[in-house]
């Protein structure tokens, strides 16, 4: 079923960043106009005084285009039981994180000693819906990447010389003499699970990969003096970690993603591992851009490459130099700059040609021309061009042999993101079919993209 009309400048998806008091206020049931009578009550309540009830302020506190008065704000953090303190100490909407307890992860030291409670942090079992909201943005995200290179230059000041970074060594070497016994088996385990990645389903990979994570962050609160030696098992979890974020990332879980990426980011620092350090924020990046926060996603790029010249870091694997102008690209589009899009992304396709992975990094398993192809047509749909993007998506969509290679949950990104595109131009039975193989590849995960893109078929079709 298609359709005879096509537009290359009509919008694939709206903008999918969502203000945290939307969600706060959304979750707990109110409408704008409940909630603008609930807080005005409250307001006086306090002693405050009269404040207007109107649902359209609420709107224009949700749509960033006004900020509540202080009052207005003590008023709404009483409501949601945040402290006064907080409010006070913190900037809006920053403090709207700790109603829902989400910013545990971004207040916790920069820290060996913070490692086992940020890795518990991130794993820790909550029931919340989607949230298309980060717990960063603005001032807080840069503040997040210039505690990071802080702490990230410091450990690698401090720490001892290594030898190249083996897989096939892991946990070998006698600076991990506390890898022992069911520290050992723990990392076994994890690191089975990270080879495997490309065949196992993400609806079996996170739970399995949180249970180890758990054992080695419970080895850790046991015996905190590996945290000193295990730098090997520390980037272990890092990679964990962040297979974690990328998959709650396409489940549109932004927050729950945000707290695996910064926990992963906290051990691959305490590794004093800059280069899995750097591929970590850079694939954070990308889930600012899915959100369309371009300015975040460009200072967290911005923080990477200070990071690399600035720490002299050799880098092992072209991938990484890759990512980032791949990432870069994406920038460039969502501020319409077309040029710099292009002159990015050949910049990442001149690094995989030229580059040679010495000790590949297992959390970039991205190293295939088709790969670079489909970054081609996530950047052109960042400009809202899916007449430009789709011959791009076609190494994923023929299923060409370098993208088997990939992990499942990496081909259904990028299927439904293709996906996404065939039904912006009317195809609507190839979307469909893009969307099911998609949705076959994740084995039962729900990704939050697929049910914009069946949003999508029953506008197209006319169906509810």
């Amino acid at each position: 079923m298609r359709s005879d009309t096509k537009s290359s400048a009509a919008p694939v998806v709206p903008g999918r960043h969502r203000h945290p008091l939307a969600a706060l206020r959304s979750q707990a049931g109110f409408t704008h106009g409940e909630y603008a009578r609930l807080i005005a009550r409250t307001h006086a309540e306090l002693g405050f005084g009269h404040m207007a009830a109107r649902r359209e302020k609420v709107s224009r506190w949700e749509s960033s285009r006004a900020v509540p008065e202080r009052t207005a704000q003590l008023a709404i953090a009483h409501i949601h039981a945040v402290p006064e303190e907080e409010v006070l100490r913190l900037d809006w909407p920053d403090w709207l994180h700790l109603a829902n307890g989400d910013a545990r992860q971004l207040e916790l030291p920069w820290t060996r000693s913070a490692v086992p409670e940020a890795i518990l942090d991130a794993v820790a079992e909550r029931r919340q819906p989607q949230q298309e909201y980060l717990m960063a943005t603005g001032w807080a995200a840069r503040s997040l990447v210039e505690s990071w290179l802080d702490a990230v230059a410091e450990e690698v000041a401090k720490a001892p010389a290594d030898p190249p970074r083996s897989p096939v060594g892991l946990l070998r070497g006698p600076g991990d003499a506390h890898a022992t016994g069911s520290l050992l088996e723990a990392c076994t385990r994890l690191r089975t699970l990270h080879r495997f990645a490309r065949k196992f389903t993400a609806s079996w990979l996170v739970p399995a990969s949180e249970l180890e994570l758990r054992h080695l962050a419970d080895h850790f609160l046991a015996e905190p003096a590996a945290l000193n030696t295990s730098r090997e098992v520390l980037v272990l979890a890092a990679e964990g970690l962040s297979v974690c974020g990328f998959i709650a990332r396409l489940q549109g879980e932004h927050v729950s993603a945000q707290r695996y990426y910064v926990a992963a980011l906290r051990c691959a620092t305490a590794a004093a591992d800059p280069e899995v350090a750097a591929a970590i924020v850079t694939l954070h990046a990308g889930q600012y851009l899915d959100l369309e926060l371009h300015e975040e996603a460009a200072a967290l790029l911005e923080s990477v490459w200070k990071l690399l010249y600035g720490q002299r870091v050799t880098i092992t694997d072209p991938a990484l130099e890759a990512l980032l102008h791949a990432q870069s690209a994406r920038v460039h589009a969502q501020r319409g700059d077309d040029l710099g899009r292009r002159r990015a992304l050949a910049a990442g396709r001149r690094a995989m040609a030229t580059g040679t992975a010495r000790a590949g990094l297992p959390i970039l398993p991205i190293r295939c021309e088709g790969w670079i192809n489909c970054m081609d047509a996530v950047s052109l749909l960042d400009m809202k061009q899916p007449d430009r993007a789709i011959k791009h998506f076609d190494p994923v969509l023929s299923q060409q042999r370098p993208l088997l290679h990939l992990p499942p949950s990496v081909r259904a990104m990028y299927l439904l993101r293709a996906a996404e595109a065939q039904v912006a131009l009317g195809d609507v039975d190839a979307g469909a079919d893009s969307a099911e193989k998609a949705t076959a590849l994740l084995g039962g995960v729900q990704a939050a993209a697929a049910e914009r893109v069946r949003i999508a078929l029953r506008a197209a079709t006319g169906t509810v």
